[in-house]
């Protein structure tokens, strides 16, 4: 990546990183708070917004990326045009709700106090759905520290609420009044950005310019709602199957760390419409090139992590949730398995080939394996079994399937889709590493807390000095970088 594209990729991933620290913040408090009951309660009303969340975007956020690069007459109408779109996929769900679902689900669940709290939950897909085309907008028009800064200070505030609530209240319905009625006003600020980046342009939409939008968004929709069952199937029939106090044992250990995803997000949210660029200009060298380099980097963060929390996750699930959530160590550590193909997005090739239909059915595919399967190993190894499913599913045909496709797209042999060597040079590097972790046992009775601090900090450093010798990296480029962050006198 050139400076620029790394500076906006930093500014981007810290912002969103410092929010979703914020989710992790409130799930950590909340299961402190609330019994397992009431928090598996909370847990399982959000899970019902966030599993139906996007096909009701439609892919809508994303087609900002495609048609406001370039647009220099009507910045204002594709968003006007992509903002109603949104409101009225949400109005959809609200009536749902509001005419039984709330019901049906509580039924499904077999959680009666849900019937109560998604009632409640109403209004807050009008909030969220209009204020997630936020990032994207404001990105195509190339306003990423509005992103960074929104992000940060909007979930603060979100959190600020429901803890307020959740503390004087300690109730499943207070927390989830908090998280609507700071949905319903971070919106605004949101609007206002939005409409400040795009300023040319009716405010009148029309109906060729939603129907356009549609039609690129709509795989990309359903494939990120086929993909966000696959992701959240392993919850859904853990709650189904199991009882609430399974599912918040199980739900606060399969997670994926926030750091991860908001990293490869933002690189690649950076990095789309470049690819998309190069791609129309048939410039598959440079795209291929570009696209290894932001992998590269993003596994120098990744895979060091990956090693840590995987030998420390007793002590992080203590710190995080407490020793009533210590069975959440399993689920966790299955999870933390996935975080190799992480470094990149493969559906950002798709994408910026216009190849979104490739998405869905890779998604749709895995969806239907990882349903059969999950049901299987739940029924045979209990709630763990649906996080191992998740997992052979991703590596036994979600990668094979991209990497495949990807190679066609980019007419180039399947071996080098992806840096293999210098990757599992890194993997090794960070495993080689570890040898600090045999300073734990001298460590642990100092408390959880002061030995992730004392094995966190020498394990950072052991990596750092490993990938130099390993020319990985250089110790030059990473204290320059650190002295340009510093203030200046």
């Amino acid at each position: 990546m050139s400076q620029s594209r790394t500076v906006k990729a930093s500014i981007l991933a810290s912002g969103t990183f410092l929010t979703t620290c914020v989710s992790l913040i409130s799930a950590a408090i909340l299961s402190r708070v609330l019994s397992m009951y009431d928090y598996a309660t909370y847990r399982q009303t959000l899970l019902a917004y966030a599993f139906v969340s996007p096909l009701l975007m439609l892919g809508l956020p994303q087609a900002l990326y495609y048609f406001l690069p370039g647009e220099n007459k009507k910045h204002r109408t594709v968003l006007v045009e992509n903002l109603l779109l949104l409101s009225f996929m949400a109005g959809l769900f609200t009536l749902f709700l509001l005419l039984g679902g709330n019901r049906l689900l509580a039924w499904r669940f077999k959680n009666a106090d849900l019937a109560r709290t998604l009632l409640i939950l109403t209004p807050y897909p009008l909030f969220m759905l209009p204020a997630s085309a936020l990032g994207a907008c404001l990105i195509a028009r190339d306003r990423v520290k509005q992103v960074a800064v929104y992000n940060v200070l909007s979930r603060l505030f979100m959190l600020a609420i429901v803890l307020t609530a959740t503390l004087i209240w300690r109730t499943p319905v207070a927390a989830i009044i908090g998280t609507v009625v700071g949905a319903g006003i971070v919106l605004l600020p949101a609007l206002k950005l939005m409409f400040a980046s795009c300023k040319i342009g009716s405010l009148l939409p029309s109906t060729g310019g939603m129907w356009s939008q549609l039609k690129y968004s709509v795989p990309l929709g359903l494939a990120g709602f086929i993909g966000t069952i696959s992701m959240s199937l392993d919850k859904m029939i853990v709650s189904s199957m199991c009882s609430p106090e399974q599912f918040a044992v199980y739900v606060n250990g399969a997670i994926e760390i926030p750091l991860i995803r908001v990293l490869t997000g933002s690189v690649i949210a950076i990095l789309l419409p470049d690819l998309v660029k190069m791609y129309k200009a048939t410039q598959h060298h440079d795209l291929k090139a570009l696209w290894h380099r932001a992998m590269v980097k993003c596994s120098l963060l990744i895979l060091p992590i990956m090693v840590f929390l995987f030998v420390m996750a007793p002590e992080v699930i203590r710190v995080l949730f407490t020793d009533k959530y210590v069975e959440s160590v399993h689920p966790f550590r299955i999870y933390l398995l996935l975080l190799p193909i992480r470094i990149t997005t493969f559906g950002a090739i798709f994408m910026a080939a216009g190849r979104n239909k490739l998405i869905v059915y890779r998604a749709a595919t895995g969806l239907i394996l990882n349903l059969f399967l999950s049901i299987i190993l739940v029924k045979v190894l209990g709630s763990i079994g649906a996080a191992i499913s998740t997992v052979l599913i991703t590596y036994l045909w979600s990668v094979p399937y991209s990497l495949f496709f990807i190679s066609r797209i980019l007419k180039m042999n399947i071996r080098n889709t992806i840096p293999f060597g210098i990757l599992i040079k890194v993997l090794i590097v960070s495993i080689g590493s570890g040898v600090v972790f045999l300073l734990a046992p001298f460590v642990r009775p100092l408390g959880d807390v002061v030995t992730l601090a004392i094995l966190g900090l020498s394990y950072t450093i052991f990596v750092l000095v490993l990938f130099d010798r390993s020319k990985l990296i250089q110790a030059t480029e990473v204290l320059y970088f650190i002295k340009s962050k510093l203030p200046s006198k």
